[in-house]
């Protein structure tokens, strides 16, 4: 099975190493919120770098700026895009109960990064009330797929950064 473009096929790659990371991630090893988040970030960069240099690779070494940019994104987009609705369908269909653990996991580090800022005790048990009512709440098919699009933004921040280092100008070739 041959996919084109580059974008479709590393994004499908980088959708199916999400999956196999949180998988590892909820069920086998697990890692704290703010780990697992660091984790996601690294893959995330490390595939886009991939796909920019295999697309300069594909365009004889020239990679302008605005296709660097293009091909990251895609990848990026195609592969939030895929892992969301995986996670739909685990949370709501194959497996409900890893709500309650998402949800103890983004409390815990809402905890601590209270804690950490100094919080006092009367404002900490408030705000983690309402911490815990919102985050269960965010694990809704409608809340999970407006997700899609607040992470497309943090995907377009880290594609354009990502596209500096990668993209290759006709007179540099």
């Amino acid at each position: 099975m041959n996919i084109n473009p580059l974008w479709l096929r590393y994004g499908i790659i980088y959708g199916l190493v999400s999956i196999v990371f949180s998988l590892v991630n909820y069920y086998v090893v697990s890692m704290g919120l703010g780990t697992m988040s660091i984790i996601s970030f690294i893959i995330m960069i490390v595939i886009l770098v991939i796909v920019g240099r295999a697309q300069r690779q594909e365009n004889n070494d020239i990679l302008p700026y605005g296709e660097a940019l293009k091909t990251t994104f895609l990848t990026g987009l195609v592969g939030v895009v895929i892992s969301t609705l995986f996670t739909i369908i685990l949370v709501n269909l194959i497996d409900p109960s890893l709500v309650e653990k998402l949800t103890e996991m983004g409390m815990d580090a809402a905890r601590s990064m209270m804690e950490v800022v100094g919080m006092p005790e009367d404002k900490l048990a408030e705000a983690m009330e309402k911490a815990e009512e919102e985050s269960v709440n965010g694990f809704t098919p409608t809340r999970q797929l407006l997700g899609i699009f607040q992470s497309s933004i943090f995907v377009l921040i880290v594609a354009a950064i990502v596209s500096i280092f990668i993209k290759k100008d006709e007179k540099f070739a």
